[in-house]
């Protein structure tokens, strides 16, 4: 099995070398180079998954409860907390489209729209590309939570919009909107039930009673696994201190 997956990180890391090969030589470069941090992204995933293998670990921490996550369904969680709308200088950025690719990492692209205030004819396209971070738990409220991270934002098509940049370039702007963005992002959000303690109740008649107590237990993401469409997400239980309930509670 690790052999499989040795030849695959081989096959992108080739692809990275042509990719990058291609973006200093300017033909079509911002295009490659917003591929050339997808490819980057998965492999780095592929090749913390041979070492792994290669040293006969699992995949995920063994002894922890594993969730499975399809890309169509973080595509349907993000896309409905879109659009995102927010302004850069004069332009307004508005992201309305969210695509989830887990193929060695949890990739998350965003696609829409900048235009000039005021001057809606000048206009273009806006693709951000990010992961899935910081994954955890929300005690709270049953929340599966994750950020999303860009790394790299694209601007295609913004033909007329360089001559309100002040001296700047496309690709200056496409870096000021990444920041302008990066932390700005709604979390995403998945349903979860994981129970968050055990309860057990008072007894209060008969001829043995016993008091009430509540264990409270300690939830959290020990491991992510993003492959072939699914993202594989462990989650480790572990028990905390018994609290007795008062006296006649249940």
């Amino acid at each position: 099995m690790s052999t499989r997956w040795t030849r695959i990180a081989v096959r992108v890391a080739v692809a990275l070398a042509w990719l990058a090969a291609a973006c200093r030589g300017g033909q079509g470069g911002r295009e490659l180079h917003a591929r050339l941090a997808v490819l980057e992204r998965e492999v780095g995933g592929l090749r913390g998954t041979v070492a792994r293998l290669e040293r006969g670990e699992a995949l995920l921490p063994e002894g922890s409860v594993v969730v499975s996550i399809s890309e169509e369904l973080v595509t349907q969680f993000v896309t409905a907390q879109l659009p995102f709308v927010i302004g850069v200088g004069r332009l307004e950025v508005s992201l309305n489209q969210a695509e989830a690719r887990f193929a060695g990492s949890p990739s998350v692209n965003l696609t829409g729209g900048i235009a000039l205030e005021g001057h809606p004819s000048l206009a273009g396209e806006v693709k951000a590309f990010g992961t899935l971070a910081n994954i955890r738990v929300d005690p709270v409220n049953d929340m599966l939570q994750a950020d999303v991270t860009i790394d790299h934002v694209d601007l295609v098509k913004v033909a007329g919009v360089e001559a309100f940049l002040a001296g700047a370039t496309v690709d200056d702007l496409a870096r000021t909107v990444r920041q302008e963005i990066q932390g700005h992002l709604p979390r995403v959000q998945i349903p979860v039930k994981i129970e968050q303690r055990i309860d057990l109740p008072s007894v209060t008649e008969g001829p043995v009673r016993i008091q009430g107590a509540t264990m409270a237990l300690s939830v959290s993401v020990v491991g992510v696994h993003a492959g072939r469409g699914v993202l594989w997400v462990a989650v480790r239980v572990e028990p905390g201190e018994f609290a007795k309930k008062a006296e006649g509670g249940r």
